[in-house]
């Protein structure tokens, strides 16, 4: 500000922000995802630092991923799905991974998994939120922080709910 250069350096700093929440992890992307269609709020530059956050979530490793998948379905990748290799997508939450079905039908598939911890994590962040909510009320914010938190944290156990999903998913293929 005193420099003169605020304009000048937005375009870095959004970038920064960016980065920042990535690092932050699942529920800070979900914010600057959130903020990045926020035209109303935020400068050009800052929507397009954080539209970043859209499609361009760092993965993390494919074993792990191999780890999870095997814990959850009980048994191991190779006798489930072939073909599992490098993941197509990644996201704040979790990550996809296009597969083959290895009982035979030959059948493509789409394996998503959930980032380690992801449920820890966001129970945490949640928590840290609302505990900070004094901060929020001397920065000036009025409304209602921990409704907020907890409508955002129903929000994050729906979205983590991949049955309830696939359900879906059939449901809507059936129609």
């Amino acid at each position: 500000l005193a420099t003169g250069n605020l304009k000048k350096n937005e375009d870095s700093r959004a970038d920064e922000l960016s980065s920042l929440l990535s690092r932050l992890g699942p529920t800070f992307i979900k914010l600057g995802q959130s903020l990045s269609i926020r035209t109303d709020l935020l400068s050009p530059a800052y929507v397009r630092g954080l539209t970043a956050l859209q499609d361009k979530v760092p993965s993390f490793p494919t074993e792990i991923a191999r780890k999870t998948i095997e814990k959850e379905l009980g048994q191991p990748v190779e006798s489930l799905f072939t073909g599992l290799t490098e993941p197509v997508a990644a996201a704040s939450l979790g990550q996809v991974y296009k597969a083959t079905l290895a009982d035979g039908s030959g059948r493509e598939v789409a394996v998503k998994v959930q980032r380690p911890d992801i449920m820890t994590r966001i129970a945490l962040d949640m928590h840290l939120i609302r505990v900070a909510e004094p901060l929020f009320r001397l920065a000036g914010y009025v409304g209602d922080v921990k409704g907020l938190v907890d409508d955002w944290g129903t929000g994050f156990v729906n979205e983590l709910d991949y049955i309830a999903e696939a359900v879906n998913g059939e449901q809507f293929m059936a129609d």
